[in-house]
């Protein structure tokens, strides 16, 4: 079992390049961020070299959220905008030594424009990451907390990955959006293992540490490396109180897995 802290949530109380340092006092596996971009490339980049661990992924930008974006990827007026954020990921991505790209749709409409937008943005992203080995993730949310957002399932982030039609295009499979959008979460995520590019957890339906809520992260998380996954599992949760005091589920899953 690897884990991996995301540093979008977890001790989002503390500047960015302590919160790196934190994930590896922590023994942490690896590190990801949701929007790094406040902080140079290349100072994180120094803070990541001090820790030696794996970048799992970053995320393009929402765009302009007080307007009500949530990202640009799949919005048909918003090509230009989209494209820039490509390249700006892109590049950060470089700097870092990010694995994965986290292609963050947006909210728009559920039609043909929009699927033929983010496919076509897809193959943009893809056509600029020609050399490097550097992933694309798309990650279905569920409506609850984004409502509009256009990739609402894993059959649909399938549906786009073949779509695109390269090996590099992946799901980010969230078992706390998949579980209240569609549940059935260890069979879904068997279905589409192959379209699988990262997995993140929190607990449903508070999205808090993955000890408490509906799922048991001990078994599925079992299960899933059983099946043959083998990668990192994004701890992605807003604590229940604070980061630290919460982190004895790390033990408590390691444990009740052995």
């Amino acid at each position: 079992m690897k884990l991996s802290a995301n540093l979008g949530l977890l001790w989002s109380e503390l500047p960015l390049l302590e919160r790196v340092y934190k994930a590896k006092e922590k023994n942490f596996d690896a590190v990801e961020f949701q929007f790094p971009y406040e902080v140079d490339a290349n100072e994180l980049k120094k803070a990541i070299d001090k820790i030696n661990l794996p970048i799992i992924g970053i995320n393009t930008i929402k765009g302009n959220v007080s307007k009500g974006d949530n990202g640009l990827n799949a919005v048909p007026s918003k090509v230009q905008e989209a494209r820039a954020a490509i390249d700006q990921a892109i590049e950060y991505a470089k700097v870092i030594g990010s694995k994965n790209i986290h292609f963050m749709c947006g909210i728009t409409e559920q039609n043909h424009n929009s699927l033929k937008t983010l496919v076509e943005n897809l193959q943009y992203a893809v056509s600029q990451l020609n050399d490097t080995n550097i992933g694309l993730v798309i990650e279905p949310k569920n409506q609850k907390d984004f409502p509009g957002y256009f990739l609402t399932n894993v059959e649909q982030a399938k549906e786009i990955c073949q779509l695109v039609g390269n090996n590099n295009v992946k799901i980010m499979f969230d078992f706390y959006h998949v579980q209240i959008s569609q549940g059935n979460v260890l069979t879904r995520f068997k279905d589409n293992f192959n379209f699988i590019g990262h997995v993140q957890m929190a607990s449903v339906p508070e999205r808090n540490e993955p000890i408490f809520g509906e799922l048991n992260y001990s078994n599925i998380l079992s299960e899933i490396y059983k099946f043959g996954y083998q990668g990192y599992v994004g701890a992605e949760y807003n604590p229940l109180t604070n980061t630290d005091d919460g982190l004895s589920w790390m033990k408590e899953i390691n444990r009740e897995d052995q």
